[in-house]
C-alpha cells in the first residue's frame, strides 16, 4: 500500500506557468470516452464504415467520410455528433505548424482499475507536448512529470512518436497507447492499463476493402503490427514484445478482430529469425524436439466480435472477447473471457450510451473451477505479461472477475456526464504469481461519477468515487473516497 503524499499540489503549482496550442495528430488515440461514443454512434448508423474495435484509429478515413455526409439528411442527434467530429478532425488534421498541448492532473487515491478512459496513474501529473503534422511525416514530443511514481520514473516520454506515411501504411516509432477489443472497462490482451512499451509499428491508414473478389466479402479491414522492448529490470533483461491484429467488417452490423501478442528474446534467450519463425507459426510448446532453452516465448492470442442492431426501438450491440493463454493444435486454448452489451439513443438534444460488461481473467474461465495461477504469467518469462509493474491486459490482472455497469450522457454542448459501478474480485484463489494488485484474495465494490466540460480557459474533468475494499492481504487499492481533477488546454 502506497504512502499518501500531496503530489497533486505540486501538479497544480506547475500548471500556473503553462500555455498551450492545438494538437494535430494522424490518429485517434485511446482514452477519450466522449470521442469514442461519437465515432461509435455514427458507425452503428452506417455513416462511418471502418472497423473501430482497436485504437489508435487513423483520422484520414474518418475525416474523408465525415466530409461526404449530407448534414441536412441526418437526424438531429447524428447532426450534433457529426459537427463535433468534423470540428475535432479539422483541428487534428491541420498541418504545417507546430502545436503545443498541456495537461495537469491532481488525484487522491487514483484507482489502478483503469478503464478505456485515460485517467492519471499517479497523484500528480503534468504533461507538456509539442507536435507537428505534415503531408507524409508527423512527430510528437511529450514529457510527463509525475509525483511519487510507482515505477520510480518521475519523467516519462509516453505519447511521443515519429511517423511516416507510405501510401496507405503508417510507419511509426514511439510510446503509443493501444487498446485492442470492444470492451469499455478492459481488454484481455492489450489495454492502456500499463504504460506504453516503446515500439516500432506498421498500421494500415484506411480500411478500404480488398479488390480481389474472393476476399471482398471481408469488407473494410485494418492491420496493425508492432515490435517493442520491455524494461531491463526483469527476469530476462529487455525482452521483446510482438503484437499483430487484423480487424474486418464483413457487414455494417458485424465487426471481427483477431489478435496475437508474444514475449520473446531478451538477454540469455534465443533471438534469431528461426526463433521468431517458430513463434509465428505456433511452434512454442516444449516437447521431445523443442527444449526449454529453445522455446521461443510466451504468447496470447484470440478473437473479439461486436454485433449491432441499430434498427430496433432501442439500438442494441452485443460484444465479446476470448483470449487464449496457451496453445493446443495450433489454436488458442485456456481462454479468458469478456462479454458485454450496449444500448444508446438521443434525448434532450444530446445523446447517451449505457453498457454492462463481464470479464473473467482465469484460464478456462467457463470450467468449474477454472484454472487459477495461469493467466498473464509464464514458466520462463516469470515477470509475466506486465510492463513497469502493471499488467498489459485487463487491469484486474490474473484470476479476476468483474461485473460493471456504466452510462454516459453527452449534452448538446458536448459536455459529458458518466457513472460507472463495478464489483470486482481480485486474485480469487490467492495463487496468481506476481499479481500487480493483490497478494491474496480481494473484493472491490467501486462507484465513480465523472463530469467533463470545455471552458474558455481549458477542458476540465472531475471525478468523484468511492471504493469498498475487502482483502486478505496487501492490495494496490485504497478504501474510501477518491477523486481527481484534470485540466487540459488546446489553443490555436
Amino acid at each position: 500500500m502506497r504512502t499518501k503524499r500531496p503530489g497533486w499540489l505540486l501538479a497544480f503549482a506547475l500548471a500556473c506557468a503553462v500555455s498551450a496550442s492545438a494538437v494535430a495528430e494522424p490518429w485517434v488515440s485511446p482514452g477519450d470516452p466522449r470521442l469514442r461514443h461519437d465515432l461509435q454512434q455514427l458507425s452503428d448508423a452506417g455513416l462511418l464504415t471502418g472497423p473501430n474495435l482497436s485504437w489508435p484509429i487513423g483520422w484520414s478515413q474518418v475525416a474523408r467520410e465525415l466530409a461526404r455526409l449530407d448534414m441536412a439528411s441526418l437526424q438531429p442527434g447524428q447532426r450534433a455528433v457529426a459537427q463535433r467530429l468534423k470540428a475535432r478532425a479539422a483541428r487534428e488534421m491541420r498541418s504545417g505548424d507546430i502545436g503545443l498541448t498541456a495537461a495537469v492532473s491532481g488525484a487522491v487515491d487514483p484507482t489502478p482499475l483503469r478503464t478505456f478512459e485515460s485517467t492519471p496513474r499517479e497523484e500528480g501529473e503534468v504533461t507538456i507536448a509539442a507536435d507537428w503534422l505534415g503531408e507524409r511525416f508527423a512527430w510528437k514530443l511529450s514529457a510527463t512529470v509525475v509525483a511519487d511514481p510507482e515505477d520510480d520514473r518521475p519523467v516519462r516520454p509516453d505519447g511521443s512518436y515519429v511517423a511516416m506515411s507510405l501510401g496507405n501504411w503508417m510507419l511509426s516509432a514511439g510510446y503509443l497507447d493501444r487498446w485492442w477489443g470492444p470492451g469499455w472497462q478492459g481488454s484481455l490482451i492489450l489495454s492502456n492499463n500499463a504504460r506504453p512499451v516503446p515500439a516500432l509499428a506498421i498500421d494500415r491508414n484506411e480500411s478500404t476493402p480488398f479488390d480481389v473478389p474472393v476476399l471482398r466479402w471481408l469488407g473494410p479491414w485494418r492491420f496493425s503490427t508492432f515490435m517493442g522492448q520491455y524494461e531491463s529490470d526483469r527476469d530476462y533483461e529487455n525482452p521483446l514484445m510482438w503484437g499483430l491484429r487484423v480487424e474486418f467488417r464483413p457487414h455494417p452490423t458485424l465487426q471481427i478482430g483477431i489478435s496475437r501478442t508474444a514475449q520473446w528474446c531478451g538477454k540469455d534467450r534465443p533471438c534469431g529469425l528461426d526463433t521468431f519463425w517458430d513463434l509465428l507459426v505456433g511452434n512454442d510448446n516444449r516437447d521431445d524436439e523443442l527444449t526449454e532453452e529453445e522455446e521461443p516465448g510466451n504468447q496470447l492470442g484470440g478473437f473479439d466480435v461486436r454485433w449491432s442492431w441499430p434498427g430496433g426501438r432501442v439500438p442494441l450491440a452485443l460484444y465479446g472477447q476470448g483470449i487464449g493463454e496457451d496453445e493446443a493444435g495450433f489454436m488458442p486454448s485456456k481462454y479468458l473471457g469478456l462479454f458485454g452489451a450496449e444500448v444508446w439513443g438521443d434525448v434532450a438534444g444530446g445523446s447517451w450510451r449505457a453498457h454492462v460488461e463481464y470479464a473473467d481473467t482465469a484460464c478456462d474461465f467457463l470450467a468449474d473451477p477454472p484454472e487459477f495461477g495461469c493467466a498473464y504469467t509464464h514458466s520462463i518469462y516469470t515477470s509475466g505479461y506486465r510492463y513497469r509493474g502493471r499488467v498489459q491486459g485487463h487491469s484486474m490482472d490474473a484470476d479476476g472477475e468483474s461485473v460493471g455497469l456504466g452510462a454516459l450522457f453527452i449534452d448538446a454542448g458536448g459536455q459529458r456526464w458518466e457513472v460507472l459501478a463495478r464489483n470486482v474480485k481480485l486474485n480469487r484463489a490467492g495463487v496468481a504469481p506476481g499479481h500487480s494488485l493483490a497478494d491474496g484474495e480481494a473484493k472491490v465494490r467501486d462507484v465513480a461519477v465523472t463530469h467533463e466540460r470545455a471552458l474558455a480557459w481549458g477542458n476540465i474533468t472531475v471525478l468523484l468515487g468511492y471504493a469498498d475494499v475487502d482483502s486478505a492481504g496487501p492490495t494496490g487499492l485504497e478504501d474510501g473516497v477518491r477523486g481527481l481533477v484534470t485540466w487540459s488546454r488546446e489553443l490555436r
